[in-house]
């Protein structure tokens, strides 16, 4: 509606006809009074202060925030400073996150990415990884809040991030902080773990974890296997006996064709003989009822589904400590 219209609708009844006799050279438009013209102007007066009013209540709210956009996932990059695995984009975990990101139909949850420098039109990761690469695979534009910040600034927040979501290994966390001391990010320990809020000694595991010898982090299935409290572990091993373990690191490594839990692989470097492993089904009428382990002294037997049910129990207990009382 144009201010013209504006002022007719305000101004509606508040005029007065004309006094004068209609002449032929008599005006016909109608005139306004004083009054009325006072009253439209406070009138509008009051509207356009009650908007400017609403309109900085508004802006309070969005004080301090920062700006989020859309971006091409292209025009994203890692930074220098995160050492996220390629394994950490196959996990079960990342591609339940895709699946979310899909059906959602983009990254609810913002990344925060900083202007590259050198080049304004693109942009590097702060935090969320594992968002952007959910998002370039599926072909999505990337919900990412945006801030100038500097490189300690985001390695901060980026550490901040990681550690209050848990989903960057022990390993991968490490290989970050002697990144961050080797390129002289940080002066020194102390001063990185003021910076970041971690004790001196959990960073000296993490920092020791990543120094391990590739033969060594190569025995296990994945990197992201590794735990901070092997560290200290596997590097006093390899102090004592260094030929012996790098000679039984690179036989694991040669054998992955053999499934080993991330334990059992940990028990061979260090020369921790395992318990033997002896399985024997029990089978009824050519059917696998049930199924006996023996490991070193411990024995279990696991019943197959719909084999066992609560009344067989006190029977079971009878026979066991029958078998049990003749070994006495």
């Amino acid at each position: 509606m144009s201010i013209k219209d504006r002022l007719n609708k305000k101004t509606e009844g508040l005029l007065v006809p004309n006094k004068v006799e209609d002449t032929p050279s008599s005006p016909s438009a109608p005139l306004r009074t004083g009054p009325g013209q006072m009253l439209m102007v406070n009138s509008l007066m009051k509207e356009s202060n009650n908007k400017v009013a609403l309109l900085e209540q508004r802006l309070k709210e969005f004080e301090g925030t920062l700006p989020v956009r859309l971006i091409d996932a292209d025009l994203i990059v890692a930074s220098k400073w995160a050492n996220r695995m390629n394994d950490s984009f196959t996990s079960p975990d990342f591609l339940k996150l895709k699946n979310e990101i899909a059906q959602a139909g983009g990254n609810v949850q913002p990344i925060k990415v900083r202007p590259l420098e050198g080049n304004a039109d693109r942009y590097e990761i702060i935090f969320g990884y594992r968002r952007h690469r959910a998002c370039s695979d599926l072909g999505l534009p990337v919900l990412a809040l945006v801030e100038q910040i500097d490189d300690k600034e985001l390695f901060k927040e980026m550490d901040r991030e990681n550690r209050d979501r848990l989903d960057l290994s022990p390993w991968e966390q490490g290989r970050m902080y002697q990144k961050s001391l080797n390129e002289g990010l940080f002066a020194s320990l102390g001063e990185l773990s003021r910076e970041i809020g971690i004790d001196k000694g959990n960073l000296s595991k993490a920092i020791k974890l990543a120094e391990l010898p590739v033969d060594v982090v190569n025995a296990f299935s994945s990197p992201l296997e590794l735990q901070f409290r092997w560290a200290k572990l596997l590097n006093d091993a390899i102090r004592k006996e260094p030929d012996e373990i790098l000679a039984r690191a690179k036989r694991l490594a040669e054998d992955k064709k053999i499934k080993r839990t991330s334990k059992e692989t940990l028990n061979i470097l260090l020369g921790v003989k395992s318990r033997e492993v002896f399985e024997l089904p029990v089978v009824i009428a050519g059917r696998p009822l049930a199924q006996i382990r023996v490991e070193g002294d411990r024995l279990t037997v696991q019943f197959l589904q719909g084999v066992w049910d609560q009344g067989k129990t006190r029977q079971f207990c009878s026979l066991l400590s029958d078998f049990l009382q003749k070994e006495i």
